[in-house]
């Protein structure tokens, strides 16, 4: 009868057991040196060994011919635990033996000395799963057991263990098995197997498997009933994951925001009966390895996979920035929680791959850092683009007119008529409009004075419109272009030596509370102006800084060009 992979290629020995060297090691240290506990707790995720090195551990404290702390496997004891035969050794599967009766039948069983063995052991996989009493009921034994029984629990979740049993077993954490060693036990058992495994195809099933070798094998020996040669082609379709292709495929159209493309190779998949829920996981891995190889110079030390996929890899890395891989992932990552939730996989990855094809659709602060990391290469890389001609704010009309405008030419053809009363009343009017925002009247000057007084700094109390604001976010727009977009399309006041901005925008704040953003703000601010600012803050952290004048967010030019040229003695005639 066939005996599936990896139940034939179980460990016997410690010495077989791949990944685990920290454990092993320490194992047969205690057995040469007789230092053995009466209870062991075995820690990991699925598939790393743990039940492999109870058994082994069971056979070595047992063993008459024990080596260097190796169990000989030759023996009846050995070959006897390992085909089940030795009564001795009891295995429980506490997921479904989880009661308190079923731990008291343990108890009064334990009580009686070994038929066959030196020490009774109990092998109790995910223990995590016994209910409150059994634990209770566990306990007193667990403490202080008979001298010939051992305890060796298993488990993948330790959270959920009572700290009582915790601290009375001697704790081993299995780690998941690396990629490098797993790919070569699968190239060596294939070899014995006498099957065509490729390079590949055993580093593709190596990452597949995540870290547990009984997948890792299961995955081999679902392969062999193809029986044809094992390749990525076929570990791909066996496990109905997206060859690397379409992962090629997707990643090109995302460059180029070709969403016609992208939901053709979702279609194609979808046809072809390709898992969407791993499509997505293998999406997520490959930008993870982008973003690897964008981040650490030997990237080959930290992705796992075949020296041409990593070529590949860094390929797409010189074109895909930071910001934005780290958005895919974001993304991709929230995509695959709603696959496993219930909702409709195809309909998903669509929208979730046309969203990232089309950023203007996305309006959150990591979508805007994608766009803004793709603008930057696309300056960085010599392209014809100019800050003008791309992005620049459009340049406000200064709301103060030059002096030679301030006094409108009157028209010779018709002669304007004084009439004192309809002009007294008018000037009045027009004062009572403007004595809400100006706080003190200015002294009566002439058209050439206000035009100069009009590019003094603002007294402390008195805030005043930044007309070159336009030409200060130009300035930042080559120090700081994060900061020039959450500030593009925002106005600004000086009040003293602070320079206050107005939008609508919700991260200004927060932008201008990042020390490098402000001080390069401030820094273009006084090279346009000439002036000395030293704080910049948003509208909404002005507090009463602004006093009334914090509620406007813009000024009317026409009313300021009215109000300026009153003060300047200049009468206005309203028709």
């Amino acid at each position: 009868m066939y005996t599936a992979l990896y139940r034939k290629w179980r460990p016997k020995a410690f010495s077989d057991v791949i990944g685990q060297d920290h454990i092993t090691e320490t194992l047969k240290n205690e057995i040469k040196t007789g230092r053995l506990s009466h209870a062991y707790l075995f820690i990991g995720s699925r598939g790393t060994g743990k039940t492999t090195c109870a058994r082994i551990l069971a056979k070595a404290v047992n063993c008459p011919h024990v080596h260097e702390g190796e169990p000989c496997n030759e023996c009846e004891i050995c070959k006897g635990i390992d085909n089940g035969t030795v009564l001795d050794i009891t295995e429980i599967d506490a997921a479904s033996n989880n009661g308190v009766d079923n731990i008291r039948d343990l108890r009064e069983e334990a009580n009686f000395n070994p038929a066959e063995t030196k020490y009774r052991v109990y092998i109790i996989d995910e223990v995590h799963m016994l209910s409150q009493g059994a634990f209770n009921a566990l306990l007193k034994t667990l403490e202080e057991p008979p001298e010939h029984v051992k305890f060796i629990l298993a488990t993948t979740e330790a959270h959920k263990m009572p700290a009582t049993i915790l601290s009375r077993c001697q704790r081993f954490d299995f780690k998941r098995i690396g990629a490098d060693d797993m790919a070569e036990r699968l190239l060596e058992i294939a070899d014995k197997e006498e099957i065509a495994l490729t390079n590949e195809a055993a580093n593709l099933i190596a990452r597949l498997s995540d870290g547990a070798m009984r997948d890792a094998l299961s995955i081999m020996d679902q392969c062999i009933a193809g029986g044809s040669d094992i390749t990525t082609k076929l570990v791909s379709e066996v496990c109905g994951i997206a060859d690397r292709e379409y992962l090629t495929d997707t990643a090109n159209a995302l460059l180029t925001h070709d969403t016609a493309k992208l939901l053709q190779v979702i279609a194609t998949l979808y046809e072809n009966a390709c898992d969407m829920e791993r499509y997505c996981s293998e999406l997520i891995n490959f930008y993870r390895n982008i973003m690897v190889a964008r981040t650490v110079k030997q990237p080959e030390k930290l992705i796992i996979c075949s020296d041409e996929e990593l070529q590949s890899i860094c390929r797409f890395a010189e074109t895909v920035t930071l910001p934005a891989a780290i958005v895919i992932i974001d993304t991709l990552q929230k995509t695959y929680a709603a696959i496993k939730s219930g909702v409709q996989g195809r309909t998903a990855m669509e929208m979730a791959l046309v969203k990232l094809a089309s950023p203007e659709m996305d309006a959150r602060d990591e979508s805007l850092l994608k766009r803004v990391a793709q603008l930057e290469q696309a300056l960085g890389s010599g392209a014809a683009l100019q800050p003008v001609a791309v992005a620049a704010p459009p340049k406000a009309e200064p709301i103060t007119p030059p002096a030679e405008e301030t006094a409108p030419a009157p028209e010779p053809e018709e002669p304007r008529i004084e009439e004192p009363a309809p002009a007294d009343t008018a000037f009045e009017a027009a004062e009572e409009e403007t004595e809400e925002i100006v706080e003190e009247p200015a002294p009566q000057e002439s058209a050439p004075a206000l035009a100069s007084a009009s590019a003094a700094p603002a007294a402390e109390s008195a805030p005043q419109s930044l007309m070159q604001w336009p030409e200060i976010l130009q300035e930042v727009f080559g120090k700081n272009r994060l900061a020039w977009t959450i500030l593009n399309g925002t106005t600004a006041k000086a009040v003293g030596n602070t320079i206050v901005v107005f939008g609508t925008h919700p991260s200004i704040g927060d932008v201008l509370a990042v020390k490098i953003n402000s001080d390069d703000v401030l820094e273009a601010a006084n090279a346009v102006t000439g002036r000395a600012f030293t704080r910049i803050i948003s509208q909404k952290d002005a507090g009463d800084l602004l006093g009334a004048a914090q509620e406007e967010v813009m000024e009317d030019p026409l009313e300021a060009f009215i109000q300026k040229a009153q003060e300047g003695g200049i009468e206005i005639d309203y028709k």
